[in-house]
């Protein structure tokens, strides 16, 4: 995960809140929808708010999660803040498989990578295998068992792009330098020109980060 910064919600979900009995997914609310997915994706710069992996604006390829369930809190099915663009998590297949909001379901989470002061990003450590952990340990069986973001294939995914970073360092002269280092950081932070972030980006921003501490010692 990586931190989302939310933006202000779109007019029409605004403007539909505001409806006698209004509720998520009820009369004429496709157009809202389809405003609320596109917002999402710009601000998340089309990644799953979870595991890193890149959605497209499509509802059959990405769907609109409720951090906090629509059935446990209905009072948040409305609310913005309360909302993630999330992948399909291997929807349909077996349990073991599933991940993200599919594997999520009704569960609590205690992270929200749209909360800033839940610090996402400090919490949780890549691995060289692409393995996540995190130190505390409600919050590492939360990722694992409720999430299931070290399901093998996202690993798999995740060491894929430690390897390119470490390769890139390894055949680039002055890549390894503090300078070298800073410009791979900005290049896997930042948006490209369609507004998206490369795919589990987070794992190279934590590798590079913590090569950046390294060189300044």
């Amino acid at each position: 995960m990586i931190g989302i910064k939310k933006q202000p919600e779109p007019q029409a979900l605004l403007a539909y809140r505001k409806q006698a009995e209004a509720c998520y997914d009820g009369a004429n609310f496709s157009i809202v929808k389809a405003e609320i997915r596109s917002s999402l994706l710009r601000e998340q710069g089309y990644l799953c708010a979870y595991c890193m992996n890149s959605i497209e604006n499509d509802p059959l390829k990405m769907k609109v999660e409720h951090w906090q369930s629509q059935s446990q809190y209905p009072e948040r099915q409305l609310d913005y803040k309360n909302m993630l663009a999330v992948c399909k998590g291997n929807e349909g297949s077996e349990y073991a498989s599933q991940h993200c909001d599919t594997r999520k379901g009704n569960q609590e989470l205690s992270i929200n990578p749209a909360e800033p002061a839940h610090s996402i990003q400090e919490k949780i450590r890549y691995l060289g295998s692409g393995k996540l952990k995190l130190d505390d340990p409600i919050l590492n069986d939360q990722i694992n068992q409720v999430l299931n973001l070290n399901y093998y294939r996202l690993n798999e995914n995740r060491k894929a792009v430690i390897d390119a970073v470490q390769h890139v360092l390894a055949r680039t002269k002055g890549s390894a330098t503090t300078g070298g280092l800073q410009r791979l950081l900005q290049d896997w932070s930042s948006l490209d020109r369609q507004g998206k972030h490369k795919s589990f980006c987070g794992a190279a921003i934590y590798y590079l980060n913590k090569k950046l501490e390294r060189v300044k010692k």
